[in-house]
């Protein structure tokens, strides 16, 4: 008792000695052992689960080579019946020859074929011993393979779970983009009305469909002041998209275009579109590699029909913005 009270002031002085930052040092250590030993639980609880998911494995494969073992033992028996079988007419033949030897010449030929039939027989029971035993190993050799078709199949459809997931987080984030293009590049060119511009996202990309008396006099291919302003906006909103292509449009009406300096429809939709395309590059921000311009004359018209109000649909000019797909080619690749 003496000792332990000794004991106790002892501990009490050292206690009361030690600095305050050695105490927290103390304490700091202690809470990062709790921490770990927190962790460490966490562990254990993870390797507890692939420990049971072990076990289901391996009670199923226990199962499939009890099965195995079972067909084995039936295959045994039955090759250890066949051999008491052979031993019984090895026997027999043997006494067949002792009586033989005694008897007289005129039973000598039908002893003989007696045991030409035995030993027929005896051929046909070792033969079907010998396809026992082949068939058993053919088993075995079978299961084995489907065995490892098995872990291929399971392997080939994780990968493939893999790429789905991929597929699909690939194109919700293309969508995603699209949506938030769309947006953007109305929100830039919300200063005009809707008979002027539509911007919409069809097929997964995004379209910029501009009226002809938004850009152009009838007849001309030569972009007015308010149609450069809202193609000069437009490049703005586009200028940090780098993975986004322009491809420009122009498309007529089916009213034959006639002119000493143009020859037809063709030619003014591939004029216009290119007069678009040029305004887009002014802004030095967007690569020429990324916009091409095409003509489509009167070959897809918006709306059907020779009403003024058809045709007036009709000659337009379309900016299609199209993403960069080649992420998901990759992975439809695979």
């Amino acid at each position: 008792m003496k000792r332990h009270l000794i004991a106790i002031s002892i501990l009490a002085l050292f206690t009361a000695c030690v600095p305050l930052k050695q105490f927290r040092d103390m304490e700091s250590r202690k809470n990062a052992a709790e921490a770990e030993l927190q962790q460490k639980s966490v562990d254990l609880d993870d390797c507890q689960a692939r420990a049971r998911e072990c076990e289901g494995n391996l009670k199923r494969s226990r199962a499939k080579v009890d099965q195995l073992v079972a067909d084995s033992l039936r295959l045994y028996e039955a090759m250890t019946g066949e051999q008491q079988r052979i031993r019984e007419l090895e026997e027999a033949g043997r006494l067949l020859n002792q009586q033989l030897r005694k008897q007289n010449e005129d039973q000598t030929a039908l002893l003989m074929a007696d045991l030409q039939k035995l030993q027929y027989d005896l051929n046909k029971r070792e033969d079907a011993l010998r396809k026992a035993e082949k068939d058993g190993n053919l088993k075995k050799a079978e299961l084995q393979k489907a065995i490892a078709e098995l872990e291929r199949a399971r392997a080939e459809m994780t990968a493939q779970n893999q790429r789905l997931l991929q597929l699909e987080s690939a194109l919700s984030r293309k969508d995603s983009a699209m949506n938030a293009l769309r947006q953007s590049i109305a929100g830039a060119l919300t200063g005009f009305s809707s008979d002027e511009l539509n911007v919409h996202i069809k097929n997964g990309k995004v379209y910029v469909s501009m009226e002809e008396k938004l850009l152009f006099a009838s007849g001309s291919y030569e972009v007015n002041a308010q149609g450069a302003s809202a193609l000069q906006k437009l490049a703005v909103a586009l200028e940090s998209k780098s993975d986004i292509q322009i491809v420009v449009e122009g498309h007529t009406d089916d009213v034959p275009y006639k002119s000493g300096v143009l020859i037809d429809n063709w030619d003014l939709s591939v004029k216009r579109a290119t007069a678009v395309a040029r305004i887009i590059m002014q802004n030095k921000k967007i690569a020429p590699s990324r916009v091409m311009a095409a003509g489509r004359a009167d070959s897809q018209p918006a709306l059907a029909g020779t009403t003024p109000a058809a045709r007036q649909k009709n000659r337009r000019t379309e900016i299609i913005l199209t993403p960069d797909m080649d992420k998901l080619f990759d992975i439809i690749g695979q």
